[in-house]
C-alpha cells in the first residue's frame, strides 16, 4: 500500500482551504487523520460528504505518485459532484479530478474499468445501459410472434411484465436471473423464450444496469490479473453513501481492495433507501471497530434526542442545530392517505412565519414513486397524490426521444448539473448522427464519446460548438416557431459527420424526429410534481418526490410504511427547523 498519513497540524490547512468548514470535534479530527482501512457511520446532518471532501483536499497537497491515484466512489451522483464541486474550489483539490485518480458512482467505475473493456473484447455492441430503457425495448418485443407461448405464459402470473422487464445478467457465467417475480424451470419453453429475448436485446446492445457486474464477473476470470492492476493503481479508496450500497456492490468492491488498498467507507445504517435488497443480510457495513461521527449540525436537541432513542443501530445522536420546532408524527387510517399532504402544508402554514417559509425549501417524499396495486397505503407516492407526476414522460422514453433530451431543458434540468443537460444532448446528437447512417456513430455506445471521436472526421471542437449551442438554447430552438432554423443550424453542424448523400431535406425526414404527443410541445401541461396548499389566507408551495432524489433537504414531510417506532426511526433522516413525519396506521 502507498497510502498518505495526515498529521494533526495537517487540519490547520483547512481554515484557508474550505472556510466554510469547521471540524474540531474529536470525532471528525480523528476521522480525517484516519490512515487505515476503517469504516466510519455517521449521524444525519453530520457532514459527511463535506468531511470526506475536506479530507481529500488535505490529501491532495501531500500527494506523491504521478500514476497512482485516490479511489473516490459514491451510491449518488448527488454525493459525487458535491464532492467534486468542492475539489474544484482549490488548486490543491483539483488535481483529484484528473488522472491518475478517479470520482464517480460505483457503476460507473464498475463500467470504465471492466465491464466496458470486457464487451470491447467480446466486439459487443453496447447502445445504452438504462433499466427503463430495456423495459421499454423488452416489453414491445415480447409481442413480436416468436414469443406467443411465452405472452401466454407471463399472462397467467401475477407480475409477467416484471418477469419480463427485470431480466439480468449474473455472475461471469452470464446467468439469466430477473428482479420481480420467479423464472419458469430451466428446462421449460417459456424459460428457453425468455432467454432468448435477454439475448436479442444484448445483441441490440440494450442492458440493465445489473447486467455489467456480470460482465465484470467475466474480466476477471478472464483475466485475473485485473484486481492486481486496479488496486495497485488505486492505494486508496473511499466510498460515500455506503449504506444504500446493494451486496452485489458490495462484494465485488471488497474482491478489488479489500485488505490491498486502504479502504475507507463512511455512511448511515439508519439512513439506508431501501431495506429489502436481495443479501441485505450480508451487507459488512459498519464493521467492527467502525468509527462515529455522533453530532448533528441540523438537528436541535429535541429533535435529535428524538431520532436517536429510535435509531435502530441504537448509537447516539447529539444535537448542535437550532430546535425551532419540535417534531410531529401524524398517524392515519387507510383511508385517510389523500388527506395527509394537505395537511401538511396547512401544518407549514401555521408552524412557520412567511418569512421563514421563503427562506426554507418544503418537501414531501417518500420511499418509493410507485408501487404495486394491493400494497397497504402509505408505500408509494401516488397513494399519497395521485396526480404526482401526470404528463411527465418516464426515463426510458425520454433517453430515447430526441425532442425531449434536446428540447425539455426547463422541465427535466432545473435542479440538475450542467454535465447532466449536456449529457442529454449529446445522446440526442448521437441517435440523429445513427439515424443517419454516419460512420461516426458506428462504434459509439454514449454520447459521451462523441468530441473525441468527431475530431478524426472534422476539426477539434466542432462538435462542442454545436453541443454548446444546443445545452444553451435548446429549449427554444426546439418550439414550433423556430424548428426550420433550428433544423438548419443542426444539419449544418453535423454536415462534416453525415453521409455526402444526405441532403436536408431527407436529413429533416429522419425518422428520430418523429415525435410523440406532449414531448418537446410547449404547449403541453406540465408534469405534477408540486402542490400548492392555500390555509388561513396565505399560500405555499413544495415539492413532492422519492427520498432518493430529495435527500438533503429543509423541511420535509416524510412517509413511512410501518407504526413501530424503529420503522419511523429509520425514516428519520432530515430535517431543517422540523421534522414532519407521517406514517400509516394499519388497521
Amino acid at each position: 500500500m502507498s497510502a498518505v498519513n495526515l498529521q494533526p497540524e495537517d487540519i490547520a490547512e483547512l481554515a484557508k482551504l474550505a472556510k466554510d468548514l469547521n471540524f474540531d470535534d474529536v470525532e471528525r479530527r480523528r476521522a480525517l487523520l484516519e490512515s487505515e482501512s476503517r469504516d466510519f457511520n455517521a449521524v444525519p446532518g453530520s457532514g459527511k460528504t463535506s468531511l470526506l471532501a475536506a479530507k481529500l483536499l488535505l490529501l491532495a497537497k501531500k500527494w506523491p505518485h504521478a500514476r497512482r491515484g485516490i479511489c473516490v466512489l459514491s451510491h449518488t451522483n448527488v454525493a459525487r459532484d458535491e464532492i467534486t464541486r468542492r475539489l474544484a474550489e482549490t488548486a490543491e483539490g483539483a488535481q483529484l479530478l484528473s488522472y491518475p485518480h478517479y470520482i464517480g458512482t460505483t457503476h460507473s467505475f464498475v463500467n470504465h474499468f471492466f465491464a466496458m473493456p470486457m464487451l470491447r473484447s467480446l466486439e459487443q455492441k453496447v447502445d445504452v445501459i438504462d433499466d427503463d430503457v430495456f423495459a421499454d425495448k423488452a416489453l414491445a418485443r415480447l409481442q413480436l410472434g416468436q414469443f406467443t407461448k411465452l405472452r401466454y405464459f407471463l399472462d397467467n402470473q401475477n407480475n409477467g411484465d416484471d418477469i419480463v422487464s427485470t431480466l439480468f445478467y449474473r455472475t461471469a457465467e452470464l446467468a439469466v436471473q430477473v428482479e420481480g417475480g420467479t423464472l419458469p424451470a430451466t428446462h421449460t419453453p417459456s424459460y428457453r423464450s425468455l432467454v432468448s429475448l435477454k439475448a436479442q436485446l444484448a445483441k441490440l446492445g440494450i442492458f440493465r444496469h445489473r447486467d455489467m457486474f456480470a460482465y465484470a464477473d467475466l474480466a476477471l476470470k478472464t483475466c485475473p490479473h485485473l484486481v492486481d492492476v486496479v488496486h495497485r493503481r488505486f492505494p486508496m479508496v473511499f466510498i460515500d453513501e455506503m449504506q444504500d450500497t446493494s451486496w452485489d456492490q458490495e462484494s465485488f468492491l471488497n474482491r478489488i481492495f479489500d485488505g490491498k488498498s486502504v479502504m475507507q467507507r463512511f455512511g448511515d445504517v439508519d439512513q439506508k433507501i431501501l431495506l429489502d435488497e436481495e443479501n441485505a443480510d450480508r451487507l459488512t457495513f459498519p464493521r467492527q471497530g467502525h468509527g462515529c461521527i455522533s453530532t448533528s449540525k441540523r438537528f436541535g436537541d429535541a429533535i435529535a434526542h428524538a431520532v436517536g432513542s429510535v435509531r435502530m443501530s441504537g448509537e447516539v445522536v447529539i444535537g448542535e442545530g437550532i430546535s425551532a420546532h419540535a417534531p410531529i408524527l401524524l398517524l392515519y387510517a387507510t383511508g385517510d392517505a389523500p388527506k395527509v399532504i394537505q395537511h401538511f402544508g396547512k401544518l407549514i402554514i401555521s408552524h412557520l412565519s412567511e418569512t421563514e417559509v421563503s427562506t426554507h425549501d418544503v418537501k414531501a417524499m417518500c420511499a418509493r414513486k410507485t408501487g404495486e396495486g394491493d400494497v397497504d397505503a402509505g408505500r408509494h407516492l401516488r397513494v399519497y397524490w395521485p396526480a404526482y407526476g401526470v404528463g411527465l414522460p418516464t426515463t426510458g422514453m425520454r433517453s430515447e426521444n430526441f425532442w425531449s433530451l434536446i428540447g425539455d431543458a426547463g422541465t427535466y434540468l432545473q435542479e440538475g448539473s450542467l454535465s447532466a443537460r449536456v449529457s442529454d444532448v449529446r445522446r440526442g446528437l448521437l441517435l440523429v448522427l445513427r439515424d443517419a447512417g454516419s460512420p461516426l456513430a458506428r462504434d459509439i455506445r454514449d454520447g459521451c464519446a462523441l468530441p473525441r471521436a468527431a475530431s478524426a472526421f472534422a476539426p477539434t471542437g466542432r462538435m462542442e460548438v454545436l453541443t454548446h449551442q444546443l445545452a444553451l438554447s435548446g429549449e427554444q430552438l426546439c418550439s414550433v416557431d423556430q424548428r426550420a432554423a433550428f433544423f438548419q443550424l443542426l444539419y449544418e453542424g453535423l454536415k462534416p459527420y453525415l453521409p455526402e448523400v444526405l441532403q436536408i431535406e431527407a436529413f429533416k425526414a429522419l425518422s428520430v424526429f418523429d415525435k410523440p404527443a406532449n414531448v418537446g410541445n410547449a404547449t403541453a401541461a406540465p408534469a405534477v410534481t408540486t402542490r400548492h396548499v392555500l390555509d388561513q389566507g396565505r399560500s405555499i408551495q413544495f415539492d413532492l418526490g422519492t427520498v432518493a432524489s430529495m435527500k438533503g433537504g429543509r423541511i420535509q414531510l416524510r412517509s413511512c410504511s410501518s407504526p413501530t417506532v424503529a420503522s419511523v426511526a429509520s425514516s428519520t433522516l432530515l430535517s431543517g427547523s422540523s421534522i414532519l413525519l407521517a406514517c400509516h396506521l394499519r388497521r
